[in-house]
C-alpha cells in the first residue's frame, strides 16, 4: 500500500507538495495494516518512530502500578510515539489498535535523511508535531486544573 500524498497534504501538512517532496515521502514513509486487537507501540521498547494514524481508531495507554490506564483515544491524522522520536527513549506508552488501522511511520534516521534533503518539508512536519503538541499539553493542563478543583471541593 503506497502513502496517500493528497491526504498528507491536506490534514498533516497544510500545505501542497512539489514531486519532489512527494516521492521523498514516498521513499522514506512507511505503512502498515494493524488488525484490531494488535499492538502498534509496546511501552517501555525502543521508540524513535513518529506514527500518524490515517485511518482507524487505537488506545494509547500506560501501564503504571499494575494496570493500564487508557490516556488518550488516536483517530485519523493522530501522531504518536513523537516523544520517543523527538527524545530518543523507550516508548512511554502503548498504542493498541480498537479498530482495524492504517498508520504511516517514520523513524529518526529517515528524518534525518529528510533534513539532508528538504528543509521545508522537515519544517512542515515539524511544525504538525509541535501544533500536536501544544494541543495535548493544553489538554493535560484543563484536565489538571479540574482536577485540583475537584479536590479542592469547587467543581467544574
Amino acid at each position: 500500500m503506497a502513502i496517500d500524498i493528497h491526504w498528507l497534504e491536506e490534514k498533516v501538512l497544510m500545505r501542497k507538495l512539489d514531486n519532489t517532496e512527494a516521492q521523498l515521502l514516498t521513499d522514506l514513509v512507511d505503512v502498515s495494516e494493524y488488525k484490531a486487537g494488535d499492538t502498534i507501540v509496546e511501552q517501555g521498547k525502543p521508540g524513535g518512530v513518529l506514527y500518524v494514524l490515517y485511518s482507524g481508531v487505537a488506545d494509547i495507554t500506560c501501564h503504571s502500578h499494575g494496570h493500564d490506564v487508557r490516556v488518550a483515544t488516536a483517530d485519523e491524522t493522530s501522531l504518536f510515539g513523537e516523544m520517543s522520536f523527538l527524545t530518543g527513549e523507550d516508548s512511554s506508552a502503548s498504542v493498541v489498535a480498537q479498530k482495524d488501522c492504517v498508520v504511516y511511520s517514520l523513524t529518526r534516521a529517515a528524518y534525518s535523511e529528510m533534513m539532508q534533503k528538504n528543509q521545508d518539508l522537515v519544517f512542515a512536519l515539524f511544525t504538525h508535531i509541535l501544533v500536536h503538541t501544544a494541543t495535548v499539553i493544553r489538554h493535560m493542563n484543563e484536565e489538571h486544573l479540574a482536577l485540583q478543583q475537584y479536590i479542592m471541593g469547587r467543581r467544574v
